[in-house]
């Protein structure tokens, strides 16, 4: 049996959509129900009604999954837990088990400085790792 090829098929006339000839409604859809729904409670009996609930409930959780937004969600967990602890720990003064803590002075500006980085006094120190800022040229490139 011979498959129609491309060129066959595109010379074929198009078929008319059902959708053009007349607006899809319950009298006239071609994809009828297989279940009437919603079903009628009243006539399930108890153990086919937990049966429905439970596949409605997880129908309704799998239409709703969204990977994206539960990501979102738990980043910004994980950030305001971690600004918590940083306020708590750098910022705050409290009783702990009977103890006042206080941070110190120090710790509260290396917190500010970004532990360092940033700090006005380092600002203009080089790694001693570092390569020269201006290396001199020892031997010349070309002659």
């Amino acid at each position: 049996m011979l498959r129609p090829t491309l060129a066959r098929r595109l010379a074929q006339t198009a078929k008319e959509q059902l959708s053009k000839s007349a607006p899809l409604t319950v009298a006239n859809n071609p994809y009828k129900a297989r279940k009437v729904w919603p079903p009628d409670f009243k006539e399930l009996t108890h153990q086919q009604q937990l049966r429905f609930e439970k596949k409605y409930k997880r129908r309704i959780a799998l239409a709703n999954y969204s990977p994206r937004w539960d990501k979102g969600v738990k980043y910004a967990q994980l950030l305001t837990i971690a600004a918590a602890l940083v306020w708590l720990l750098f910022y705050s003064e409290f009783e702990w088990w009977g103890r006042q803590y206080k941070p110190s002075e120090e710790l509260r500006k290396h917190a500010q400085n970004l532990f360092g980085v940033l700090d006005p006094e380092k600002r203009y120190e080089r790694r001693k790792d570092a390569p020269e800022v201006n290396p001199s040229p020892r031997t010349p490139e070309s002659k």
